[in-house]
């Protein structure tokens, strides 16, 4: 049992008291728990941009991302676009579609494919974007975004190679 001290007088006189009956709460002091990923201040304006302690700098959710991650966001998702649209493209002019579940989709339209694509990748990027702080999700958005520049360089070779 935890026990505090009851200073009601000098040092040495001190009696120990169980600490339920000091009015500690069993659940520990709220401000020491870890800021879950959907707080409320992730959907409706942040205050922490970091770590309260010095020692706090990975594996903890923010509420506040910074530009350098929002460019990033931006990025990936105007990447995200330009694959669907030079998909299309080139499924326009009889290219072949190699992903199942995408041509499971374009066999509805463009804009049913348009629609999932962006809510799957919208959906992953959002997750990432919240827990940036954790290695994993670091590596995540590096791959992510390293895999549609070079889905964007083999775009525009193929570009380069349709007929007139």
């Amino acid at each position: 049992m935890l026990e505090g001290k009851l200073s009601a007088g000098p040092r040495h006189l001190a009696i120990p008291v169980p600490a339920d009956l000091l009015g500690h709460r069993s659940g520990g002091d709220r401000r020491r728990r870890p800021t879950p990923m959907l707080s409320r201040y992730a959907w409706f304006g942040g205050r922490r941009t970091g770590g309260r302690r010095r020692r706090e700098r990975s594996n903890i959710y923010v509420d506040q991302h910074g530009p350098i991650l929002l460019t990033v966001v931006v990025a990936l998702t105007a990447l995200n676009f330009l694959d669907a649209y030079f998909t299309v493209l080139f499924l326009s002019y009889g290219g072949q579609e190699l992903n199942p579940v995408v041509e499971l989709l374009l066999a509805f339209g463009p804009w049913p494919f348009l629609l999932a694509k962006s809510l799957g990748v919208g959906l992953c990027v959002g997750f990432l974007t919240l827990t940036k702080n954790f290695q994993a999700a670091r590596v995540g958005l590096a791959a992510l975004t390293t895999g549609y520049l070079a889905l964007l360089g083999w775009h525009f070779y193929l570009l380069g190679h349709l007929p007139d």
